[in-house]
């Protein structure tokens, strides 16, 4: 790529004295700059890329994509303004690798729950039928042989585009992308060509950022409102909000649901037990029983969102039974750690209000004994959800413990008075912030036949305070803990 087609995709001219030069690379990191890269300055959250373009001519930017020209910059290195560089770093990563997507069959999912366990089912499914399918999502990124852990749900528009190109370049034709509200806010999913869009569901969930309920949908519509009329719109029929992504498609739209029998879709004859979750799916490209693998309720919306992608692209429904049975699990997706203990232990990423609410549900509607849970809230993130999570817990569990998530800036004690805020004085709870500290001391407790939940962090192995970022791997801490009560006993 040629810095004259820099200007070009952005509709720019070309400034007096113009010098062509060859484009080695774009970023939005100044860190990550290198001779004859393009620098696209962003305004972030907390940093503002304006602030790093002296350093980014300093490591050999030859061009600077910027919303207001900077005056320390020597004169040589060409400025082009737009009104918005994250939509300009979009079309520029986009031409820069050649538009991957408008050769490849790309399904976006979005929704406030069961995004990534959703992306792994259609992910199953599509390579079960023999589709080659890479993923971008929360836990890892699968791009040809290689996977790739994630910073976080959707990554910035150069990464996308480079994942995809290399996908492309490796043969893989079909991917499964997690469409998060920040990723469709922040313009990171433009000049991606979506052929199937799928809405799981939506409740309250990053109202620090969106402000209100309105603006959180709206932002998640938008991966419909990008649809074609060959292109598939799925929605969850059970969910009033779908009502709105229906409206705002221009799409086909295929149905599913358990509630509303006149869904494309449905799940019929439920069995649900602590070791199998039956159904009939129910289709007009046939019917199957379905033993998932995956415990629940939420998680046959999830097989049913699936399964329906799998329709819209054509596939069979015997290869859409087997690529749904063959998931055994989802990492931190109500996880089964399993040390030979007498009592069951889970791990889940539920870290909101509605999240807990499901998976504690699904747990009571198994349990022959006590459910104990081990939860937290994550500081610098919605905070009206705190009391909401300890009013959950105190109804669906038999006792828990209020302990840290990642506190990051805030503190973890004030976090932990917020959640209190929802629990009454006669719940049956413990206090303990040491995270490590709690899960050990409800291991403790459980005694034959109980249930514990450690929710929150799911597939994470971090944990993050203030500025520090320390290793914490809950499986570990169980995995250590039963053994010194082993001893101990």
């Amino acid at each position: 790529m040629k810095l004259s087609d820099v200007y070009a995709c952005l509709k720019k001219d070309k400034p007096e004295g113009f010098l062509e030069k060859e484009i080695c690379g774009i970023t939005h990191d100044s860190r990550n700059v290198k001779a004859g890269y393009v620098f696209v300055a962003i305004r972030g959250h907390k940093l503002d890329g304006h602030d790093f373009v002296g350093k980014a001519v300093v490591e050999g930017a030859i061009a600077l994509v910027v919303e207001e020209k900077i005056k320390v910059v020597p004169h040589s290195t060409p400025q082009i303004v737009v009104s918005n560089t994250r939509k300009a770093l979009a079309l520029v990563s986009s031409n820069f690798y050649s538009n991957p997507s408008s050769q490849m069959t790309i399904v976006g999912i979005t929704g406030t729950d069961g995004k990534t366990t959703t992306s792994y089912l259609i992910r199953s499914i599509l390579n079960t039928a023999g589709c080659n399918a890479g993923l971008i999502g929360t836990i890892q990124h699968y791009i040809g042989n290689r996977v790739l852990p994630a910073r976080e749900t959707t990554p910035e528009s150069i990464e996308i585009q480079q994942h995809l190109a290399e996908m492309l370049k490796s043969g893989i034709k079909y991917v499964v992308l997690e469409a998060s509200s920040h990723a469709l806010f922040q313009h990171r999913l433009d000049e991606i060509n979506f052929a199937v869009a799928v809405f799981t569901n939506l409740s309250a969930e990053h109202l620090d950022y969106h402000k209100n309920m309105k603006s959180y949908r709206e932002e998640k519509i938008k991966l419909v409102k990008g649809l074609g009329f060959n292109d598939f719109s799925i929605l969850n029929a059970d969910h009033d909000a779908s009502k709105h992504f229906a409206e705002s498609s221009k799409s086909q739209i295929l149905w599913y649901g358990i509630k509303r029998k006149t869904a494309d879709v449905t799940a019929e004859m439920i069995e649900i037990d602590e070791f199998k979750t039956k159904f009939t799916l129910n289709s007009p490209w046939g019917k199957e029983t379905i033993h998932l693998h995956l415990l629940g309720r939420h998680n046959i919306y999830n097989a049913l969102a699936a399964a329906t992608t799998g329709f819209a692209l054509g596939i069979k429904i015997d290869m859409i039974k087997k690529g749904i049975e063959s998931l055994q699990e989802v990492p931190g997706r109500l996880e089964k750690v399993n040390y030979g203990q007498d009592f069951h232990i889970y791990i889940d990423f539920a870290h909101t209000h509605q999240a807990l609410r499901v998976i504690l549900r699904t747990l009571r509607e198994i349990a022959k004994r006590r459910v104990i849970v081990v939860f937290g809230c994550g500081g610098d993130r919605d905070r009206k959800k705190r009391a909401k999570m300890g009013h959950i817990a105190e109804k669906y569990a038999d006792i828990f413990w209020v302990t840290s998530d990642n506190p990051r800036t805030e503190d973890p004690n004030k976090i932990i008075e917020e959640i209190l805020q929802g629990v009454t004085s006669e719940a049956c709870f413990r206090v303990q912030p040491n995270r490590k500290a709690a899960i050990e001391e409800a291991l403790l407790e459980a005694n034959k036949g109980d249930i514990v939940l450690i929710a929150g962090k799911g597939h994470e192995r971090y944990q993050t305070f203030q500025q520090t970022t320390i290793p914490f791997d809950e499986r570990e801490i169980i995995r250590q803990a039963l053994k010194i009560t082993t001893i101990c006993a």
